[in-house]
């Protein structure tokens, strides 16, 4: 096909791809701080380039990204160990020291309007549907299983959620937020919207506080003793060619989860 793309393909081609495979992926996530260097969109423009790229494998159509999702207040141990009063309300990556606020919905809201997302999906006759977050909340992930339970329980049609992130050699997705990974991910998909150039140079540390830059350690309560990023975890070591490498597994292992799944549920 020449496009993935549903919304730049006629009714016809639309019918023709759904009797070849009926296979939808709507990508989404929200509008979100990820640093002064990464764009706000850097969640679902990466959970669209790796759909997009899946498709081409699996066959299926891609519906137009959702740029929503949703995030909760932190804990007081989470702030703490960021570098941020215990007691301060703060909202998944809105920190006091950025410079917009990021577009999270509310929980109910983020869950309806996925919900009729899935059912319109459904209703156009689609049989298997994957959902791919670029966006890995806890309170984020737990709305979108909820909905794949409810489908994948009322609908005629199969649910798989994804998070298009690489895996440790024990299967565990190890990654912060607006770090090394994410950024080497953006510099791989996107180049043209990464700006290091807004973050100190090397050496000087970069601190949670000022920049809401958070390796994965850190957000498990081991932060280091100053509460910056890890050197190893640091977005200024990013490069392209990490994130082309990272891009390409994390295509072939959600290839062989969806093939999966369609065997499975033929």
């Amino acid at each position: 096909m020449q496009t993935r793309q549903i919304a730049l393909l006629r009714p016809e081609q639309i019918k023709t791809e759904l009797q070849r495979c009926p296979l939808a992926y709507l990508p989404l996530g929200p509008l979100e701080w990820h640093g002064p260097h990464l764009p706000f969109g850097t969640d679902p423009l990466h959970a669209e380039h790796v759909a997009l790229a899946v498709a081409e494998h699996t066959g299926g159509l891609v519906f137009p990204t959702l740029y929503m999702g949703t995030e909760r207040e932190r804990a007081p141990q989470t702030l703490e160990s960021i570098g941020l009063e215990p007691q301060s309300y703060v909202i998944g990556m809105d920190f006091p020291a950025n410079t917009l606020p990021s577009g999270y919905a509310r929980e109910e809201v983020f869950a309806l309007a996925v919900r009729e997302h899935l059912r319109l999906i459904i209703n156009m006759g689609f049989r298997w549907v994957v959902l791919v977050s670029g966006h890995g909340a806890t309170n984020h992930l737990e709305v979108l299983h909820r909905l794949v339970a409810e489908f994948n329980g009322e609908s005629p049609a199969r649910l798989l959620l994804i998070t298009p992130f690489p895996r440790d050699k024990d299967g565990i997705e190890r990654i912060g937020h607006a770090d090394r990974i994410e950024t080497s991910l953006m510099l791989a998909e996107y180049p043209e919207l990464v700006a290091l150039d807004t973050l100190p140079l090397l050496p000087v540390p970069l601190k949670n506080t000022d920049y809401a830059i958070v390796d994965y350690l850190t957000f498990e309560g081991q932060p280091t003793p100053d509460q910056t990023v890890r050197p190893e975890f640091d977005p200024r070591q990013a490069m392209a060619k990490d994130g082309q490498d990272l891009v390409k597994q994390v295509i072939a292992d959600i290839v062989q989860l969806v093939r999966q799944m369609m065997q499975n549920n033929g």
